[in-house]
């Protein structure tokens, strides 16, 4: 153990002159850094949390179509009343049984010409789905009767432009899943 010890009057003199604690200056430094800190977490988080909802998005949309290709194997055709799915899906609405929600996302399906089978999840927030701003998108999939399954992200159910918000999920300018 090393021990320092001062002795003398000149000790306490130099002790009893000093100042604790900081100035305004270097307070006002620590601010800055960490305002300047929180200004890059900040947007880096708010993407990372929304990828892991993209995340959750797309296992829904996977136990969808794992379940659609079961139904199709015993009555080759796809279904678009979920409540025939072999799946226990969360909130399926009872005014359309197309379409269940979870607090993220509304999940719906339909078939269109061709036998294409389309599933979309249009984000939400608390179980509404937004309509407008930066978080307004869509994950969308289509299933063609040959089993070739595409995944893109958009801006919204057959809109064209895709949102920067897609671009730094996808990690692409197409907005296309790998």
């Amino acid at each position: 153990m090393n021990k320092m010890y001062l002795k003398g009057k000149g000790a306490q003199n130099a002790l009893a002159g000093q100042n604790s604690g900081f100035t305004l200056i270097e307070l006002l430094v620590v601010v800055l850094i960490i305002g300047i800190l929180a200004a890059v977490a900040l947007p880096q988080y708010t993407k990372a949390v929304e990828k892991s909802r993209v995340a959750d998005a797309n296992t829904q949309l996977n136990n969808l179509v794992m379940a659609e290709k079961a139904y199709r194997l015993s009555n080759t055709t796809y279904t678009v009343d979920l409540t025939q799915l072999d799946i226990e899906l969360p909130n399926i609405r009872t005014d359309a049984t197309n379409t269940f929600g979870t607090s993220d996302w509304e999940i719906s399906v339909r078939e269109e010409e061709g036998g294409i089978f389309v599933m979309y999840a249009v984000r939400a927030k608390e179980g509404t789905p937004i309509t407008s701003g930066e978080y307004r998108y869509a994950i969308h999939w289509s299933l063609a009767p040959g089993g070739t399954l595409s995944k893109n992200c958009q801006m919204g159910i057959g809109l064209p432009p895709v949102p920067a918000i897609c671009k730094s999920i996808t990690g692409n300018e197409q907005g296309k899943f790998n």
